[in-house]
């Protein structure tokens, strides 16, 4: 089944659960799409599909200044993975919207 589309997850961050859409466009192997949270939106572009495995990067500029690396997997209308970032790994899960 096609990523595609939009996704309700929730991130386990040092700060507490952190709910927000993934909104994922997916053309052949490459993956664009953003991440919000109702204050803030990141873009990003440059992502990879292979099978249900997905990989991006995204930048954010609030709260604070930070990068992520993130990792997915996708099972039916099922998602979770990890995003890498400097101060360690917040894994994050959710289900199609």
């Amino acid at each position: 089944m096609s990523a595609h589309g939009k996704w309700n997850i929730t991130i386990k961050t040092p700060m507490g659960d952190k709910s927000g859409v993934l909104d994922l466009i997916v053309e052949g192997a490459s993956l664009r799409g953003s991440l919000s949270d109702g204050e803030h939106r990141a873009a990003f572009s440059g992502g990879g599909v292979d099978g249900n495995k997905l990989t991006w990067s995204a930048k954010i500029a609030k709260p604070m200044r930070m990068s992520f690396k993130f990792t997915a997997i996708v099972d039916a209308d099922h998602i979770r993975g990890e995003a890498k970032y400097l101060l360690g790994t917040a894994p994050f899960s959710g289900t199609r919207a």
